[in-house]
């Protein structure tokens, strides 16, 4: 049966389109007070362009995430797999509530620091919008900036956890166990997908640590990305029969790591 992939940038669509919608009302809101004569114009600009921005990000995260799922299908459906499973009924619902208590804490609303920074900036960024305007504009601007900020960052840290409690939730009530493939320099493994290119994307390491469960641990390494970590650790949960054929496929999971880096 073909497996049924997820877009895996999920949760980042939901804080995204969340974002859209508040920047939508921001510019609307603009608008009304410019009409009124209240705001000034270049506040409807930097809400325009701000409305811009993360209109055209949407399309590109969902895009990304539609191209890593096509790659993800052909991997699966090609030869190139070494070792693949699917979990049974007992053992993928064992790991979906580990996962969902794991991720309990990414839930909470972080009001503290992103808040306030974002409140300071607009204080700041009004004020000198409406200072050519004189002392009473530049204090009115900046009120009004400070307030928007401070919505936006409230509004940000909500988006932020509730795309993460949506995202859990969902792998939480997927009812079909998932499953799991390794290959030279691939791994697929409950809806994320990796490939080593031997330029910037590697498998640095991977290891099987025994236990109840056992797990294999694998270190992947990323180009730089934009407040990203350059490794990511993934931690799958190994089903005892699996357990030495993975060890044999070891070798070249990692796919000459070593030799490539030495290059």
């Amino acid at each position: 049966m073909k497996p049924k992939l997820c877009n895996p940038n999920q949760r980042a669509l939901i804080t995204f389109g969340g974002l859209v919608g508040l920047a939508l009302f921001v510019f609307a809101l603009s608008l009304g007070l410019l009409g009124m004569g209240i705001a000034n114009p270049a506040l409807a600009w930097i809400s325009l362009i701000i409305l811009a921005f993360f209109g055209l990000m949407w399309p590109i995260i969902w895009g990304s995430g539609v191209l890593q799922v096509r790659r993800a299908a052909g991997f699966l459906a090609s030869t190139r797999p070494l070792v693949r499973w699917t979990y049974s009924p007992a053992e993928w619902q064992q790991f979906k509530e580990v996962i969902w208590q794991e991720e309990a804490g990414d839930w909470k609303v972080q009001l503290g620091c992103l808040t306030i920074l974002l409140a300071v900036a607009g204080l700041l960024a009004g004020a000198m919008i409406g200072l050519d305007e004189g002392m009473l504009e530049a204090v009115v601007d900046g009120l009004f900036g400070m307030l928007l900020g401070g919505l936006a960052g409230f509004v940000l840290g909500a988006l932020v956890a509730g795309g993460n409690y949506w995202g859990a939730r969902q792998a939480y009530r997927q009812t079909g166990p998932g499953q799991v493939a390794l290959g030279p320099g691939e791994i697929f493994a409950n809806d994320a997908y990796f490939r080593a290119d031997g330029i910037k994307w590697f498998v640095r390491k991977a290891e099987i640590t025994r236990g109840n469960p056992a797990t294999l641990e694998v270190v992947l390494e990323f180009p730089p990305r934009p407040r990203m970590p350059l490794e990511e650790q993934w931690v799958i949960p190994l089903p005892e029969p699996f357990i030495e054929k993975v060890a044999e496929i070891l070798p070249d999971l990692a796919l000459n790591y070593d030799e490539w880096t030495r290059e």
